[in-house]
């Protein structure tokens, strides 16, 4: 626990820090989107580039990282640990220090993924109690990062939330109940029950819980995001046998009983090999577009008519974040590529490419 003066001069020093804009205004490009990557299997970094694909500012990590988490005011930015994470390390853009590093609770592990509240006052981690394998959801106080409220999941591994708004936390529980000693061995493949909860956070009540029909058990639910309209998309991956044709991707609300699945063409979902990455809303929340690093593509259809609207070939991607411009969206991948890709207008354009760097799985545009 930070003491008075530590907890004092840690705030004085983040009411310090200048702006996202502020930063920007040194800049030629304006557009700003932060990553994890990796130069080799032992030189793990986290960095920040601008629309033109350049590097603005990067700094060197203590081991492979999962999910950016960006302040929204101040210049700080934070990366996640990959799964089981024991650490996110939070930086100051504008002098490249590393300002904090928040550890998980005694016997829990971090998921990957954290989210600032929109006023920037607290911070939401997903955490894994490993004794019960039960999933909790802290709230955690800027910038001491002390632990104000704690909620139960309502479910096994909450891997990924976003907020429907700042009282409703929609969570992805994932469904696998792991140990961290052997964290890739599932230890309740067959009892699996991966949920989507809408979790109030004025006071813990569940007021929506989704799942899959028993025949889908092990269709783990990993990844999400919400648009405007306040529809939720839902990345799965598949824990049963690669020739299985289950659905891969599907959406919910929060008035709504069950997941309704989104259509596939069965020879681009063979290629996905039961597994998403990234979920990504475009600008106008009208296109969905989700990744597959082990298909090598991106797969886009448009919400409202759910209608497939195509792919784009891709190799090794999994980053993916809707741009500035409607319908576009920007794809980071393991070979180093940064490309954007409009499937309404059916263009893509190369960025750069970085032949040395390997993509994280996931990408954050930096709202300035």
């Amino acid at each position: 626990m930070l003491s008075r003066r530590s907890f004092l001069t840690l705030s004085g020093a983040m009411m310090a820090t200048p702006s996202w804009a502020a930063i920007t205004q040194q800049l030629t490009n304006e557009k700003l989107y932060a990553s994890a990557y990796s130069i080799n299997r032992k030189e793990h970094y986290f960095g920040v580039f601008d629309g033109d694909g350049e590097m603005v500012w990067s700094t060197s990590l203590t081991d492979r990282a999962h999910a950016p988490l960006i302040h929204p005011n101040q210049s700080i930015i934070g990366i996640v640990a990959r799964r089981p994470g024991y650490f996110i390390d939070f930086f100051n853009v504008s002098n490249n220090q590393r300002i904090k590093r928040i550890e998980p609770s005694k016997d829990h592990h971090f998921y990957g993924h954290a989210l600032f509240t929109n006023d920037g006052s607290h911070l939401i981690t997903q955490e894994n109690h490993f004794p019960t394998g039960q999933g909790k959801i802290f709230v955690r106080e800027w910038p001491s990062g002390e632990i104000i409220q704690s909620f139960s999941s309502n479910g096994i591994g909450p891997h990924e939330s976003v907020f429907l708004d700042q009282q409703v936390l929609v969570i992805a529980n994932g469904g696998l109940m792991t140990h961290p000693d052997n964290d890739r061995d599932i230890l309740n493949l067959d009892t699996m029950k991966p949920n989507v909860t809408y979790l109030s956070l004025n006071d813990g009540r569940v007021l929506n819980q989704s799942v899959h029909s028993n025949d889908l058990h092990q269709l783990s639910i990993r990844h999400l995001d919400v648009n405007q309209q306040g529809t939720v998309a839902l990345g799965f991956q598949y824990q049963g046998d690669i020739w299985d044709q289950v659905p891969l991707v599907g959406l919910s609300r929060v008035n709504q009983a069950h997941i309704e699945y989104l259509p596939i063409p069965e020879d681009v979902r063979v290629r996905f090999k039961q597994y998403c990455g990234s979920v990504c809303f475009d600008k106008s929340g009208e296109v969905l577009a989700v990744s597959t690093p082990r298909g090598g593509l991106v797969a886009y259809w448009h919400v409202n008519s759910k209608t497939f609207l195509g792919i784009e070939n891709c190799r090794d991607v999994c980053g993916l974040i809707g741009t500035d411009n409607v319908h576009e969206f920007l794809l980071t991948s393991g070979t180093g590529t940064q490309l954007k890709n409009n499937p309404v207008q059916n263009t893509s354009k190369m960025i750069k490419k970085h032949p040395n760097f390997h993509w994280d799985n996931h990408l954050r545009c930096i709202n300035t």
